[in-house]
């Protein structure tokens, strides 16, 4: 368990006002309905004209806003995606992020780790500041599923993807802050806690590597395959039971003492309601009252933008008191999960 101190001080996202009604997805799927309506989503953000990277600095761009940090003043800065961006594949996120921003003295670093990449990120960022000359770090989860053969409906069990982009700065508490960011009001981190299953990555590797041909290209969008070979193999519990226990593990880590009044939300990877019902709510106290499944089944799964986008949207649109904590949870393939302790500033 991680615990240099520092707060994030400022979180952007970039939610498309377009949403798919579910229900009317449900219609256009034969045979499919029944799952579709089954993962307990309203509706799903779809964005058809930006793409990941165009995302990703909207909300980079909110995020530095809201927190009183210049883009000079970045010393990292990482880009996570689960998905293609649509460019070229040796193409750098994050690269560009840092000529858009004018940022070029922050190290970019784009990421691909799963669901989990944002919440890792956030992680890997506590060590990198505590052991550089200090700065802030910027961190941005982006991804666009409408142009691509990954079906957001039918690709995966459980689950229906969302497109969009979620960032947060990250500063340590010590970093000098002028006068007029002194009214800056953050989320101190006050503990970060990663359980990993390797053993797991199996879910989402093919039977057998094969070369790039057009055929083979199609499969690897999905999912499904990799899941059930893998379930077939191992036993359908598998996944569950690894979850359970690091989902356990994760609250015994930051929760020691068991249910804090001081908790006030928990924000889970935008999962299927039966895959969190099964999964996570019944790890923690008020796990279902205390999630922001309310937002998430108007978003859906965003890929690695889960919890930010979460923390983003309650930032806005509820008031914490100081000293009110919130939660945070990610899940990804590989397998990992990473909980982070948040405490309002």
């Amino acid at each position: 368990m991680s615990t240099t101190a520092l707060s994030i001080m400022g979180t952007g996202s970039y939610l498309p006002e377009r949403r798919l009604d579910v229900a009317d997805a449900a219609r256009r799927y034969s045979g499919e309905a029944e799952r579709i309506l089954g993962t307990g989503y309203d509706r799903v953000c779809a964005e058809e004209n930006l793409y990941p990277a165009d995302m990703a600095l909207i909300a980079a761009r909110r995020a530095l806003s809201a927190s009183g940090w210049e883009p000079h003043e970045l010393s990292l800065l990482v880009v996570t995606a689960i998905h293609r961006h649509g460019h070229k594949r040796l193409w750098s996120p994050a690269s560009w992020l840092t000529a858009q921003l004018g940022c070029p003295q922050a190290l970019p670093l784009t990421v691909n780790q799963g669901c989990n990449g944002q919440m890792l990120a956030l992680q890997l960022a506590q060590g990198y500041l505590g052991g550089s000359s200090g700065g802030a770090a910027l961190v941005v989860a982006t991804d666009q599923f409408s142009s691509s053969g990954f079906d957001r409906f039918t690709s995966d069990y459980g689950i229906i993807y969302g497109d969009a982009a979620a960032a947060a700065v990250i500063t340590e508490d010590n970093a000098a802050r002028p006068a007029d960011r002194v009214g800056h009001r953050g989320w101190r981190v006050l503990a970060t806690h990663t359980v990993t299953a390797p053993e797991l990555e199996g879910l989402h590797r093919a039977g057998e590597p094969g070369p790039e041909t057009p055929e083979l290209v199609d499969a690897e969008h999905d999912v499904r395959a990799a899941k059930k070979r893998y379930l077939q193999e191992n036993g359908s519990e598998s996944l569950q039971q690894a979850t359970r226990a690091a989902v356990r593990e994760i609250r015994e880590a930051l929760l020691p003492e068991g249910d804090d009044p001081r908790l006030r939300r928990i924000v889970y990877p935008n999962l299927g309601l039966q895959l969190l019902q099964e999964n996570y709510f019944p790890e923690f106290p008020g796990g279902a009252e205390r999630s922001l499944w309310d937002f998430g089944r108007t978003v859906g799964h965003l890929g690695s933008g889960d919890q930010i986008a979460g923390l983003d949207h309650l930032t806005r649109t509820e008031e914490f008191a100081r000293g009110e904590r919130l939660l945070l949870l990610g899940a990804g393939a590989g397998f990992s999960w990473t909980g982070t302790l948040l405490e309002r500033q």
